[in-house]
């Protein structure tokens, strides 16, 4: 099994969900960011733009509840399938974040 599952990424939130709670009573909140920057790939500048579906549960998705659309965040997680039926759409576990304004 592997065992490297880490990301990093910066954003701004343009998207997200009221906190819902699973039958367990464990708070769930979805958002979605914009991620815009510039990488350099083969030697080269590349602009990267991409939108990044995130969810977090329990403690964080709590502590995360106040965000509102246009804040920007910094957060750290792991990918996993959106669900075992959407395997090829991944979103980002919220393990980790940051309000940046």
């Amino acid at each position: 099994m592997d065992k490297r599952n880490r990301v990093l990424i910066d954003g701004t939130v343009i998207k997200r969900s009221d906190i819902r709670y699973t039958p367990a009573g464990t708070p769930v909140l979805e958002i979605v960011i914009t991620h815009l920057s510039e990488q350099t790939e083969a030697g080269k500048h590349r602009k990267v733009e991409c939108e990044v579906a995130m969810m977090a549960l329990g403690d964080i998705a709590a502590r995360l509840a106040p965000i509102q659309i246009g804040q920007r965040l910094a957060s750290k997680g792991f990918i996993a399938a959106k669900s075992n039926r959407y395997r090829h759409e991944l979103v980002l576990h919220l393990e980790e974040f940051e309000l940046l304004n």
